[in-house]
């Protein structure tokens, strides 16, 4: 049977067969191992880099035989994608590092595959120059995706030789003190006269830059087209002065998200709400104050279709009526840990026709539905077009309201139930009962009350359901033969 098929036809079928049973396949026989390789077009690899400061000859030889290692491995699959590359350096000087980072960089860029990569995930724990980049730009032409950690020094200068990247993310992994040549940074100085290019990328995700950090200026200056930012525990945003060019590449923004970024928080929200007049989406966790988030929404929230939030002592009713002031068209609205919001606020909301448009409400940790009896009833029979609910780790949240607000649930796809411990079959019974007709997701991880038996009746009786996140140790033999003869995926 294996000499009648034909190589395309063997490929055709291996890029079908899950990556789970890719060990197995490999097994066959060499041809279909180099046919499994050949159809490959995406590859995750963990690759340990050694320190070489102070080490001998054997382990500086070491640290090319990791390179070589990974260029062998690369060799074997010529139609990759997507590659991830992680590696952990145990070592406490990274500087030290910085020759394995590039070396691995550079084995990428010269595999057989460069050519042909989109997505770059570059994860090293140790820093990457950007003269290694600039090299490696020749040969990966295609990229438009690329995540790094650690750049050093902080100079994105070579962004303009990847003319298609949409996407880059940068976790500034690096923080312990070096030594650094005074001159470092002489060169990255923005010069009046310079000629401004505009970088294509749309999407850019920032991680751990702080207050003191230099360089990225003249990445905001030529981010241009910029619709997407993530900053995350972030203490600074760029080497000053930078706040105009900064405020210029927020004007076409769409999704904004700072999550943990106290320190720039407020001047970044003050700044979206200037200049940021299409944003559509914004996530705030632990950092904004309640004049801030109280500006951006009477400026920016009637735009907003996704509101996300986790702000434990900063978010208050007035702001939940503020959004309810508004002619909004809100579709998504996600609260986590807000201690301080009452049903009050969350009520008044619901009763507007800001609330009215919601088809995605998520209160996780939020105490305010455990102490007021009613209220999620009360909010789904006003939210109409209400079709995902996430009352996740609601640790005292009874079957009773459970029941109650899934017999108002008409158009329910997905609901998130993960740590609510107090749950029992009962709730389960009322999913059957309501919703067995639309719902698609559920999620009752962690809910020791809810046993076997209730799970194999709700994968026997829903008949839209295609997703169940749960512990495997309550999935029978039997409740696993429902979830595969109906393709009902199980995690």
């Amino acid at each position: 049977m294996d000499a009648v098929l034909c190589d395309e036809l063997i490929e055709e079928i291996l890029q079908r067969v899950p990556s789970s049973s890719s060990p197995s396949v490999s097994l066959v026989s060499k041809r279909w191992l180099f046919l499994l390789r050949s159809a490959t077009t995406s590859l995750s690899l963990r690759i340990p880099i050694q320190n070489p400061s102070n080490l001998s000859t054997d382990a500086r030889t070491n640290t090319n035989t990791t390179a070589s290692l990974l260029s062998n491995i690369l060799s074997h699959y010529p139609f990759l994608s997507s590659l991830t590359i992680v590696s952990s350096n145990p070592e406490e000087n990274l500087t030290a590092s910085l020759p394995s980072s590039d070396s691995l960089l550079w084995s990428i860029a010269n595999s057989p595959c460069s050519n042909l990569l989109s997505d770059l995930r570059f994860l090293p724990d140790s820093p990457v120059s950007p003269a290694a980049l600039l090299a490696a730009s020749s040969s990966l032409t295609r990229l438009t995706s690329l995540h790094i950690t650690s750049l050093l020094p902080l100079d994105f200068r070579w962004l303009t030789r990847f003319p298609f990247l949409k996407s880059f993310a940068l976790v500034n992994t690096f923080s312990k003190p070096i030594n650094q040549n005074p001159n470092l940074y002489q060169n990255l100085e923005i010069e009046e006269s310079e000629p401004v290019i505009s970088l294509p990328i749309e999407s850019i995700s920032l991680s751990g830059i702080r207050a003191k950090d230099r360089g990225l200026g003249w990445l905001w200056r030529h981010c241009m087209r910029l619709r997407w930012l993530q900053l995350r525990a972030c203490e600074g945003i760029g080497d000053e002065p930078t706040s105009a060019a900064f405020s210029n590449c927020l004007t076409g923004l769409v999704g904004l998200e700072l999550r943990t970024c106290r320190a720039i928080a407020d001047q970044v929200l003050l700044l979206a709400a200037d200049r940021s007049r299409n944003l559509a989406s914004l996530l705030l966790y632990d950092g904004g104050s309640r004049d801030a988030l109280h500006l951006f929404i009477n400026r920016r929230g009637a735009a907003l279709r996704t509101l996300d939030l986790r702000l434990p002592l900063d978010l208050h009713n007035d702001h939940l009526l503020a959004m309810a002031g508004e002619e909004s068209g809100l579709a998504a609205l996600r609260l986590q840990s807000c201690c301080l919001v009452t049903g009050d606020g969350l009520r008044s909301l619901a009763r507007a026709p800001a609330g009215a448009a919601i088809e995605e409400l998520a209160l996780v940790n939020c105490d305010v539905v455990e102490r007021e009896p009613g209220l999620l009833t009360f909010m789904v029979q006003s939210m109409r077009r209400l079709r995902r609910v996430d009352l996740s780790h609601n640790e005292t949240l009874s079957d009773k309201e459970i029941g109650a607000m899934l017999a108002s649930c008409q158009n329910l796809v997905e609901i998130r139930l993960r740590g609510c411990r107090v749950l029992t079959d009962a709730s389960l019974d009322s999913l059957m009962k309501h919703c067995s007709k639309t719902l698609e997701i559920i999620d009752i991880t962690r809910c020791a009350g809810i046993g076997g038996n209730a799970i194999e009746r709700l994968l026997g009786e829903m008949n839209q359901l295609r997703e169940v996140a749960i512990e495997e140790n309550k999935v029978s033999e039997v409740a696993k033969a429902i979830a595969a003869q109906k393709g009902i995926n199980i995690s």
